[in-house]
């Protein structure tokens, strides 16, 4: 069965839900490992989806002869 295409907030709330249930100690380690790994599989799924989000974004700036707005990649190390 191929999993489903989820979206950030729904990876994000199970995922909150996982790391409760392993911090409650009410889990056997079997039950304590599935979970372990599908919080693995939801952090990559955010990862994910926040990485093609950030590809998306574009910012404008204003370029410093002309004054003219320009479009560019976002990008996490812009400083401005």
């Amino acid at each position: 069965m191929p999993a489903k295409k989820q979206d950030f907030e729904t990876n994000l709330k199970e995922l909150e839900s996982v790391v409760k249930s392993l911090e409650s100690g009410e889990v056997g380690l079997d039950e304590m490992l599935s979970l372990f790994e599908n919080g693995i599989k939801l952090t990559k799924n955010c990862t994910k989806i926040l990485d093609e989000a950030e590809q998306k974004i574009t910012v404008l700036m204003k370029e410093k002869d002309s004054g003219e707005l320009v479009q560019q990649p976002f990008s996490a190390e812009q400083n401005n």
